[in-house]
């Protein structure tokens, strides 16, 4: 229902956006002052605008894609640094500035333009093959090998993913035009 669909993005709001910042503020951000502050607040900031335009741009868009980084893959970013990190005995005091990067990082990725890969047009209803069940397989034991380090990486990959692919395709095109002329 209509109700559904707000509440839905309201409890989003809260574990992918608020949750986050506030355990990045607490592990990292709180000895940076002010700026520290921002940064958590502009990563709960981004994340709500991130999920006001994703429910007005429902039926509007490509589904194959995300208009700006999904509010869950940042707050996996986010919340994978802490978890690595505190598995590691490194102390968020430590980390403040990468920190900051990241949380920034974060929120400008869940605001921008950049589309990212949805992965709904993979068909799982239907038959799978043997490759694909082998491969879900391998990561299972990929990420039982190190959680939090597996976890994190795989975020950090995906949220470069985007910046990387828009690069790549402005690389093209610049490079389409240039043959033109």
């Amino acid at each position: 229902s209509d109700f559904g669909a707000q509440y839905d993005s309201l409890s989003d709001m809260v574990s992918f956006g608020l949750a986050p910042a506030l355990v990045m503020y607490e592990w990292a951000l709180s000895g940076l002052g002010k700026l520290g502050w921002l940064a958590a607040f502009l990563y709960a900031a981004a994340a709500a605008l991130r999920l006001a335009r994703f429910n007005v741009q429902v039926g509007s868009v490509d589904k194959r894609y995300f208009v700006g980084l999904p509010s869950p893959s940042a707050a996996a970013l986010a919340m994978g640094l802490v978890w690595v990190m505190h598995s590691y005995g490194v102390p968020g005091k430590e980390m403040s500035f990468i920190a900051l990067g990241f949380t920034v990082f974060a929120a400008v990725a869940m605001v921008s333009n950049i589309r990212y890969h949805s992965f709904k047009h993979l068909n799982v209803k239907n038959r799978v093959s043997f490759v694909a069940v082998i491969a879900v397989v391998l990561i299972f034991v990929l990420v039982s090998l190190d959680p939090p380090q597996v976890l994190f990486l795989g975020f950090l990959v995906y949220s470069l993913s985007g910046p990387l692919f828009a690069a790549f395709r402005l690389y093209q095109r610049r490079g389409s035009r240039r043959a033109q002329d």
